[in-house]
């Protein structure tokens, strides 16, 4: 009897599983087992997808390269596609195509810009050779040797710089389920948020732009113009006034010394200005004036701690000038538009043919005011401003006087300048032009020639000169520019 009892349990428990088991195998075949996925480009999955915001979503996130999931299986759960977003770079000046189940979400924005090889040696910079190769790049990867153009007068960065790539995610849904398409659209509206400072560069106000000129002596005439005329700063500087006022940060070589005194040097030249001219050459918009020169000393050790003074009471930067060796040896710091500057000027130039010796005569020490010379000392303080992350610019007044192709040892000072951080090197004191050539990623500009310097009408070369503007995009040169001017008298004018 007991044995019947447990027959019939034993029956009715298997029915029950059976039952139970045909239940579930309807069920299955009826209502499969899902799981929704939203496929995303690897590079956006890695940026944007969190444990955090990808909580309680009807779908899953799965970057493209990851295999789907298997649905071989009867216990498996089925993977569906509703939904790709994948990336998509479209250059600003033409529409963005998309269909009626794509919704774009624009990520960020950079500017391209058209470039050439720069041949610094073109003696026709506005004439365009028909074999011209011209790339177009983006701001990290210009071309070692290369410079970028403006774009119907406008640089990369401006408002109104129209060449630009804008990089978007575009969603584009499969399955419309109201459910997980409200979701999904949800989900993008709050990850998908527009970098506004997504430029590469650290200004979105366009370039950095520093300038520089030739050699600038204000002395027979030129400073009487200047004070004495409402128009004087037109009168001297001509044409190159704007260029030189729009620049953000514009470097002069000051040929001579501020001071009262009249006991000047035995020297074949000596030059002196009134300190009442300072607030001129500012407002001509100049920044920065190098004093690191060999007419600092013509009227002594006195003479040039005039300058000092007078530097110190209408703020005008320099470096490489100071009280003692310390002071000398400091560079100018400050930033513009974001970009970190480390200014220093220095003499390298020869002995004079009157026997002045720059070095000996005009070297800061530890009990003399003067000026900074070439040294593996200051080599080793560019390469520290290089790595403190600055823009390191070097001005050097050195080379032969009225030659044309810099000398040997001007050139290996140079180069080692910019093997130790310089970005670029300014260089002055030839009187003449010489070349403006690439070296790796910094830039040289061996000599500008005389920029406002009477006196100089008759002698071959000495009038022609050039403003040099050198356009930064972060920590990058990108724009390299040269205006040739011409000087007439007391007054200098673009060509």
């Amino acid at each position: 009897m007991k044995f019947e009892k447990k027959k019939v349990l034993f029956i009715s428990a298997a029915a029950a599983l059976f039952v139970l088991f045909l239940t579930f195998f309807i069920v299955r075949l009826c209502i499969p087992r899902v799981r929704y996925e939203v496929r995303l480009a690897d590079a956006l999955y890695e940026q944007y997808v969190t444990e955090e915001n990808t909580k309680e979503l009807p779908f899953v996130l799965l970057p493209e390269s990851e295999a789907s999931v298997a649905t071989g299986s009867f216990f498996a759960t089925a993977g569906v596609t509703v939904a790709s977003i994948r990336i998509e770079n479209n250059l600003t000046l033409l529409p963005q195509q998309t269909d009626e189940n794509e919704i774009c979400y624009p990520l960020s924005e950079r500017a391209i810009l058209p470039c050439v090889p720069a041949d610094f040696s073109s003696k026709a910079m506005s004439v365009l050779d028909p074999k011209l190769q011209l790339s177009f790049c983006d701001d990290s990867d210009i071309p070692e040797g290369w410079r970028a153009l403006p774009v119907d007068g406008h640089y990369a960065g401006e408002e109104d710089y129209v060449l630009s790539v804008t990089k978007s995610a575009v969603v584009k849904v499969f399955v419309h389920q109201e459910k997980i398409e409200k979701a999904l659209l949800s989900w993008c509206e709050k990850t998908f948020v527009f970098e506004e400072n997504a430029l590469s560069y650290s200004s979105a106000k366009g370039p950095m732009f520093i300038a520089s000129v030739g050699d600038i002596m204000v002395a027979r005439g030129a400073q009487e113009i200047l004070m004495n005329y409402n128009d004087g700063l037109e009168r001297v500087f001509g044409t190159t006034l704007p260029l030189l006022q729009k620049s953000d940060f514009t470097i002069g070589n000051l040929e001579g010394v501020v001071t009262d005194s009249w006991d000047n040097a035995t020297k074949t030249y000596t030059f002196k200005f009134k300190k009442a001219v300072l607030p001129y050459l500012m407002k001509a918009g100049f920044d920065y004036l190098m004093q690191t020169n060999n007419h600092c000393y013509d009227y002594g050790e006195s003479g040039f701690k005039d300058t000092l003074k007078a530097f110190a009471e209408y703020n005008i930067p320099s470096s490489g000038i100071g009280y003692n060796a310390d002071e000398a040896l400091k560079f100018y710091h400050t930033t513009v538009k974001g970009v970190p500057l480390a200014v220093i000027s220095c003499g390298a130039f020869p002995v004079e043919q009157s026997g002045f010796d720059g070095k000996k005569t005009a070297t800061a020490t530890e009990t003399r005011a003067g000026i900074l010379w070439k040294s593996d000392e200051l080599l080793a303080q560019v390469r520290k401003e290089k790595e403190a992350g600055n823009v390191v610019i070097v001005n050097v007044h050195g080379g032969e006087e009225y030659r044309f192709v810099p000398s040997k040892s001007q050139r290996e000072f140079y180069e080692a300048l910019c093997d130790n951080g310089a970005s670029v090197v300014f260089g002055s004191h030839p009187h003449v032009l010489q070349p403006t050539e690439w070296y790796k990623e910094s830039l040289i500009v061996y000599s500008m020639g005389n920029f406002v310097f009477n006196g100089m009408d008759g002698m071959y070369g000495a009038t022609d000169s050039e403003v040099v503007r050198v356009g930064f995009l972060g920590n990058k040169i990108a724009y390299v520019e040269q205006y040739p001017a011409v000087l007439t008298g007391a007054s200098v004018t673009l060509k």
